[in-house]
Formats: C-alpha cells, sequence, structure tokens
C-alpha cells in the first residue's frame, strides 16, 4: 500500500504541496491582514492551525524568500541601518497570487471537510 497513490486532500495536508501550497497561502493571506515577522507568522500558523501545520525556521524563511523574489511580499528591516528584525508585507501581485491558490485550493478543503464529516458522522452517529 506504500505505493499507493495519495488522496487530493492527503496530499494538500502533507508532503511537498504543504510547503508549496498551504503555507504560501496562509503566509499570504496574513500578511494580507497585517504585516509580520517571520517568527511572527510561525506563532500565527502554529494558532491558527492548533499544531496541525508547524512551521519551523527552515521552512518558513526560504518561503519568504522565494515570495520576495517573487515579488509577492515586501520585507523592510526594523532599523534600516543595522540587521534587526525583518517585517515583511504583502504586495498587489501577492494578493493576486493569494487570490489565484484559495480558488484552487477551495475544492480540496470543502474535500477533506466533507471526509472529515463522514468520518465523524459513520463513527459517532447516534441510533435513530
Amino acid at each position: 500500500m506504500a505505493n499507493a497513490a495519495k488522496s487530493p486532500a492527503e496530499i494538500v495536508i502533507r508532503g511537498p504541496i504543504k510547503s508549496k501550497t498551504v503555507f504560501p497561502v496562509l503566509v499570504l493571506h496574513l500578511l494580507g491582514e497585517q504585516p509580520d515577522t517571520g517568527s511572527g507568522l510561525m506563532a500565527r500558523i502554529e494558532a491558527l492551525c492548533e499544531g496541525l501545520l508547524a512551521p519551523n525556521t527552515n521552512t518558513i524563511y526560504p518561503l519568504l524568500r522565494r515570495l520576495e523574489e517573487r515579488g509577492f511580499i515586501v520585507g523592510e528591516w526594523e532599523h534600516p541601518t543595522k540587521r534587526s528584525r525583518r517585517y515583511y508585507r504583502i504586495t498587489k501581485a501577492g494578493i493576486e497570487r493569494l487570490d489565484r491558490i484559495k480558488t484552487g485550493m477551495l475544492p480540496y478543503l470543502e474535500m477533506l471537510a466533507a471526509s472529515v464529516a463522514r468520518l465523524r458522522g459513520e463513527l459517532y452517529a447516534t441510533a435513530s
């Protein structure tokens, strides 16, 4: 069964899609709400996902660099003359990218939610 194809829901939550789609959409979404630092974003993602997705520095900072290189976010040092905390904010291109990702991700999230609801209903249904 190890070679069996993963379900789309599993692909969204685990594996490379998580760092290529789930984390980017969360970072863009959260920066759309307010500018933040890398460590601030990690804390907000972990709190939002209640531990299901726990980003680390090896995930978040390379992602922030990629998003910045692509023009989706802009980072600025808190103190321009010395290295300090770097605050990131979303750009217009980032908002457009966020909208595209959200549109493509919605069917998978709906499928995941329906699967969890069916499982819950099956396991915890009360007899009529």
